[in-house]
């Protein structure tokens, strides 16, 4: 059966796309004249930048208007601190309302610029991406290279104490899978949407965020499996940036621990580890499946995924899209939930990440399917942030921006002239090569930010 989509569906589902992207454009500069632009991932709820919506989102802007792309990217990149860290949120030119402000994990309960805490860290390989599709831009490649060492280094040296080549989250939302029901045994009282949310939030501001002596002291944490996959994929993006085979050497080790600690063979599964005894987390979350985007996976495992699970209509085969949660899990929920969205519905990144390995693997009817459904949501109810896996109804926030990444798994019809770009300068508010040091030296706020007892706020970098 053919699930092709028309080169005039696919054109306007591109252009479509395109709108979202462009309407939640934000740019601006602040007080001390540090630049930035992004799109936010949906106005008025989600109006600051979130790390890995701007890379998804960078990811949709390299096929319209690179030059976009380039500036979300390194937006993202001026928003953190001299010794690698970017935060997970950054709020730019709208601090955080004062309802859901004691709730961020920020260093105070007011003034911060930006969290303390991370998300899954995937900005090498949207970097990679983006300059891939910037062939007029060639030093954009190279321009950040020290960032996103530094970055990297980062996560290594403060997320993995143990040194077994898996980093760590201390927060549930660190993944962007906010809410997953996989967390509920490991934060407890203290997971999303409970009362005791507040207090995990407190007693990291109290530690100043100091990742290596929470995760000693506390078993609040986890190896997750998402976050460590786009890990290993980001560091092979920087090892064919930089040339430098140490990083492929990183990955691998990322790559064979998941392996050696994560896979479950006779639930044919990938668990996440939890606490200090790393105990795993036996709940069916699409982030089970996520080594499926690994290319070095072993093709045995890969196919026992996809055919066990991924394609299995009792567990993650629905009629629309890919739900976040095993459908055969006590936890699952279809639709929307008391605020509660990793749950079951169906999200774009999840296909984004798991629909080219299907393809890889030869399974094209299936991925056709998959892309087809998807197709015929976003045609029904718009880009939404996401969809009963069901029946396919749009939930919650409506023109999401990382949703576009629909259009990623698309052909581009053929002979398409590309849209007219916004204005924007041919390569918006850039770093000129060679300048990245003198400007790391001249970091706002650097002095006295790196005294603060881990209290240092934004930093421009670029």
């Amino acid at each position: 059966m053919s699930h092709a989509i028309s080169d005039q569906r696919a054109g306007a589902l591109r252009r479509h796309a395109h709108e979202v992207l462009a309407g939640n454009w934000r740019e601006g500069h602040l007080g001390d004249g540090t630049e930035y632009g992004f799109s936010c991932p949906s106005p008025p709820r989600y109006r600051h930048q979130w790390y890995w919506d701007s890379c998804f989102h960078a990811i949709v802007w390299r096929l319209f208007e690179p030059a976009r792309a380039r500036a979300e990217l390194r937006t993202l990149v001026r928003a953190g601190r001299l010794d690698g860290f970017i935060p997970h949120t950054v709020f730019w030119h709208d601090a955080a309302g004062w309802r859901r402000a004691p709730f961020y994990a920020t260093h105070s309960l007011r003034g911060d610029r930006a969290t303390a805490h991370v998300q899954t860290p995937m900005l090498a390989l949207a970097w990679e991406m983006v300059a891939d599709a910037s062939p007029d831009h060639p030093a954009f490649r190279v321009e950040a290279l020290d960032a996103l060492r530094l970055h990297y280094d980062w996560l290594a040296d403060h997320r993995d104490p143990d040194g077994d080549g898996l980093i760590s989250i201390i927060h549930p939302d660190e993944s962007g899978l906010d809410d997953s029901p996989k967390y509920d045994g490991v934060f407890g009282w203290m997971r999303h949407y409970m009362p005791g949310y507040f207090w995990l939030v407190e007693r990291s501001r109290r530690m100043g965020y100091d990742s290596r002596a929470i995760i000693e002291r506390y078993d609040e944490h986890v190896e997750d499996v998402l976050v460590n996959v786009l890990y290993a994929l980001s560091l092979r993006a920087l090892a064919r940036l930089t040339g430098d085979d140490a990083w492929a050497a990183r990955a691998a080790r990322v790559e064979a621990s998941l392996l050696e600690r994560c896979w479950d063979e006779r639930a044919g599964l990938f668990w996440d580890l939890a606490g200090r005894l790393e105990r795993p987390v036996r709940v069916s979350t699409w982030s089970s499946l996520a080594p499926l985007a690994l290319p070095s996976l072993p093709e045995a495992i890969a196919r026992q995924l996809v055919e066990e699970h991924l394609l299995n209509p009792a567990r993650y085969g629905a009629p629309y899209g890919i739900p976040s949660v095993a459908m055969d899990e006590p936890s699952f929920r279809a639709g929307w939930h008391l605020y509660r969205c990793w749950r079951g519905p169906a999200w774009m990144n999840t296909a984004w990440m798991l629909v080219p390995p299907l393809r890889r693997l030869g399974y094209e009817e299936e991925a056709g399917r998959i892309v087809a459904s998807l197709a015929a949501v976003v045609e029904r109810h718009g880009f939404r942030e996401y969809y009963n896996p069901l029946n396919g109804e749009g939930l919650a926030a409506r023109h999401f921006g990382w949703s576009t990444l629909l259009v990623d798994l698309l052909p581009a019809p053929p002979g398409a002239a590309p849209p007219l770009p916004l204005p924007l300068p041919p390569d918006w508010r850039r770093s000129e090569p060679g300048m990245l040091g003198e400007a790391w030296a001249a970091g706002r706020e650097a002095a006295s930010s790196l005294v603060d007892n881990g209290r240092r706020r934004l930093l421009r970098i670029f």
